[in-house]
């Protein structure tokens, strides 16, 4: 299992960004939307900087993972599931995530099956 701001596990935070131009550091995670997400991913492939991208979507899920994503990251503990199986069916490259907000959920996450969990301290710049 994944387990990215534990503590007593080493993990590279995530930086959160909102515009292009916030994408300089690797590795970036940011919420899908249509608007910036082909330009986003444009941008880390070229600077060859590991991107995640948060969603509770299927159909997001499947185009961050058919884009190069390496992690899709999910705000719930239904979605995550959701999301975990069709990974699974469909092979994903990507690594599901499930957003937590304390330690004592990542067993819940690892009982589910999903692939890892994030805590706050997983990610900079940014609100959790």
């Amino acid at each position: 299992m994944i387990i990215i701001g534990y503590k007593l596990v080493d993990f590279t935070p995530f930086h959160t960004v909102k515009k292009a131009e916030e994408i300089i550091k690797s590795p970036v995670i940011f919420e899908f939307s249509e608007e910036n997400f082909a330009l986003f991913r444009a941008i880390c492939k070229k600077k060859e900087i590991v991107f995640s991208v948060e969603t509770n979507s299927v159909k997001e899920a499947l185009l961050a993972n058919a884009a190069g994503a390496s992690y899709i990251v999910a705000k719930t503990k239904k979605a995550a599931k959701k999301i975990q199986r069709i990974a699974e069916y469909y092979l994903f490259d990507a690594k599901i995530l499930l957003k937590i907000k304390d330690e004592n959920e990542i067993e819940k996450a690892a009982k589910s099956g999903i692939d890892g969990v994030l805590l706050p301290n997983g990610v900079i710049d940014g609100s959790f």
